[in-house]
């Protein structure tokens, strides 16, 4: 038995050959369709296999509405983007249906900060009448309200954005009801930034969203790229006041944790390893915990115990500002939870998949 996981793929509406979508930053659809084949073919063709999708795996926000990315996302509105999205990316649909059509395999859907989309019932059964065909739709699971996935073995699954102030997700009110004609997404600050604040942006600087830690950039930008950061951090400002103080009230937001999100931003902005370790340290019955959201793939064992952290990063382009890792990667990683030796004490790995060696790769553009 094999946990496979990944995270922050982030599909959003494709790049069709010759054409250029800036909002779109996942343009490894053959990659990833070559990875579903190798763990279903070969010595993987008869193991059962569960493939997490560790959230962020669809990208709907940055999916356009007639031209604009509206805040107000009603189920029509989310069903439009997710269509969109596997209409985008035919190759990776292809792939998951026929991983899913091999003996023992299945898929357990995680909630990130950008994908909420997926918390609508109808959402879910798009996903699963396209990716998974009818025969195979209960191989395909959602998990939306729970904090975290619990496997045997003491080993824990979330993406990681409920530690942050500034992405924490509801889930007691994924939905805004009040003052509103149907329900509405609850979407975090986050979100809003960047729908108001860094897509308009995206269409002159494709890269704007994939520099981490983003306030390092953007203090940096203030000098060597005014003309843009100076509007943006404007627009920052208005809509920061406009969510946290004059809809506060509908969005059910507390001047408590409006302070956590100045706090974060401004100086103190958490370290997904320091909460693993905290929360590892509270746990004794852990032996792992999983995550995503930062896009840094790290593994770390702790003494005495040997308890670790593994974070899945991202399949997407990441520039590092951080002097540890500074420079432009693209490493499609994943971690393993393997119970072929053990169901108490499993090995729990991470990974970077390199592909079958091939003469040829296809330009999207």
């Amino acid at each position: 038995m094999l946990k496979i996981i990944l995270s922050d793929l982030h599909l959003s509406a494709g790049n069709p050959p010759g054409e250029i979508n800036p909002y779109e930053d996942f343009h490894y659809d053959s990659a990833l369709a070559e990875f579903l084949a190798h763990h279903s073919a070969g010595e993987y063709e008869r193991l059962e296999i569960e493939l997490i999708l560790n959230g962020d795996f669809l990208d709907p926000l940055k999916v356009d509405v007639h031209g604009t990315f509206p805040d107000r996302i009603t189920e029509a509105v989310a069903l439009q983007k997710v269509s969109r999205i596997l209409e985008g990316h035919p190759v990776v649909v292809k792939a998951l249906r026929t991983f899913l059509s091999r003996p023992g395999k299945s898929l357990t859907y995680i909630l990130g900060n950008h994908d909420l989309e997926v918390a609508f019932l109808a959402v879910q059964d798009l996903f699963r009448s396209v990716v998974g065909a009818p025969r195979y739709h209960d191989r395909i699971r959602f998990r939306i309200e729970e904090p975290h996935y619990d496997l045997p073995g003491g080993v824990r699954i979330c993406h990681g954005n409920q530690f942050e102030a500034l992405n924490r997700i509801d889930a007691d009110s994924l939905f805004l009801t009040s003052g509103y004609p149907e329900p509405i997404l609850n979407l975090p600050w986050g979100s809003i930034f960047l729908l108001k604040v860094l897509l308009p942006v995206k269409a002159q600087r494709p890269y704007i969203n994939l520099v981490h830690p983003f306030t390092r950039y953007l203090t940096g930008a203030m000098v060597t790229d005014s003309r843009v950061a100076v509007p943006a951090f404007a627009r920052a400002f208005y809509y920061f006041l406009k969510t946290r103080f004059f809809e506060a009230r509908r969005r059910a937001v507390s001047f408590r944790h409006t302070l956590r999100i100045l706090r974060e931003e401004a100086v103190l902005t958490p370290d997904l390893e320091d909460i693993a370790i905290e929360i590892l340290d509270e746990n004794p019955m852990l032996n792992a915990i999983i995550m995503g959201h930062s896009h840094g793939a790290k593994i770390r064992r702790y003494p005495p115990r040997g308890a670790m952290y593994v974070n899945t990063g991202t399949w997407t382009k990441l520039i590092s500002l951080d002097l540890s890792d500074l420079g432009v990667h693209t490493r499609f990683t994943y971690a393993v939870v393997d119970y072929r030796g053990s169901e108490e004490h499993p090995h729990v790995g991470l990974y970077r998949w390199f592909g079958e060696q091939k003469p040829w790769s296809e330009l999207r553009y």
